[in-house]
């Protein structure tokens, strides 16, 4: 095993118009990661672990990134900045042990299932992104509930089996951006933070491991508890396997929004002065995902977090003298 190696091409502008009232980056970028490492499954016995970190293959990441700060109002007692940045990028996979032009190859299984005894529902492929998902295809009713156990069969050979797992959307955002704003009125200052990704998908581990009939219904004969997940899909036994667990987790949150006041010299001494903030930190997320929270898992796109961020309140007082 050796260290990954990453070479990097950058070609970068920056601006500034009206005196400077906006300014700002574009950058482009071409990384080639080559000795990519990653843990992947070893045969049982080999080693203490299931899984080992080895050199795989080749990785290249392409993108932009943008940057814009602006200053809409500057006034003698008042005034308006806004700010936000946005990137765009791509991942593929180049090579994987050399079995790139090897057609039968479909790659290394990653995103490791919690619940289900050696299951995985991601793969690193060659012209793919890595911990691209590799599911199952769900088939639907007419209502569109989904039909237990029953998925598409990809390759038409009449089995439902490993080889009708598909290539299906990726844990990696292709978007992340981030915005600032501030208002300064004489004393009075506010200021609101966010960010966000678009183009991500996560695995519900949790709705997938819990949301099935089974786990109420147990061999010891007492009620036990299910994600509440089951009351959509009804499903008897747990289908690992099925792409309805995969979910768009683009989002946008409000990460803090905050309020100080300057009170200037409070005696009769310029060099002591009071001021007074107040904050609010994780305020709100907006996204279609269904589980606790898009941001709380990990490169593999797996999630199974049931405990959400806090929302944390701030009050400080700052003296300088």
């Amino acid at each position: 095993m050796k260290w990954e190696t990453t070479t990097t091409t950058n070609l970068g502008l920056d601006f500034g118009i009206f005196s400077n009232r906006i300014n700002g980056s574009v950058d482009y970028y071409v990384k080639k990661t080559k000795d990519l490492l990653s843990y992947v499954d070893i045969a049982p016995g080999a080693n203490f672990d299931i899984t080992q970190l080895r050199n795989i293959g080749s990785l290249e990441n392409k993108g932009v990134e943008i940057s814009v700060n602006t200053v809409p109002i500057k006034e003698k007692e008042y005034s308006w900045d806004f700010n936000f940045n946005v990137t765009y990028n791509t991942s593929k996979i180049t090579s994987l042990y050399g079995q790139e032009d090897n057609p039968n190859f479909k790659g290394i299984e990653v995103g490791r299932i919690q619940g289900g005894t050696g299951n995985n529902i991601g793969v690193h492929a060659v012209g793919q992104t890595p911990f691209t998902f590799l599911p199952l295809k769900q088939v639907y009713d007419q209502s569109g509930k989904p039909i237990e156990g029953l998925y598409e069969d990809i390759n038409r050979d009449g089995v439902i089996s490993d080889a009708d797992r598909y290539y299906f959307n990726h844990a990696s955002p292709s978007f992340l951006f981030g915005l600032s704003t501030g208002f300064n009125y004489k004393k009075l200052s506010f200021g609101i933070t966010g960010h966000g990704m678009a183009g991500n998908y996560l695995y519900n581990n949790y709705n997938a491991n819990s949301a099935v009939l089974r786990n109420i219904e147990n061999p010891v004969l007492y009620l036990g508890n299910a994600g509440v997940n089951y009351l959509q899909t009804h499903f008897t036994n747990n289908r690992y396997q099925s792409d309805y667990y995969i979910e768009n987790a683009s989002f946008f949150k409000i990460d803090n929004i905050n309020l100080g006041y300057d009170f200037g010299k409070i005696v009769n001494n310029d060099r002591v002065r009071l001021r007074l903030n107040a904050s609010v930190q994780n305020i709100a997320t907006f996204t279609k995902y269904s589980g606790n929270d898009p941001e709380n898992a990990g490169s593999d796109g797996i999630e199974n977090n049931i405990y959400p961020r806090p929302r944390i309140y701030s009050l400080g007082l700052n003296f300088d003298f």
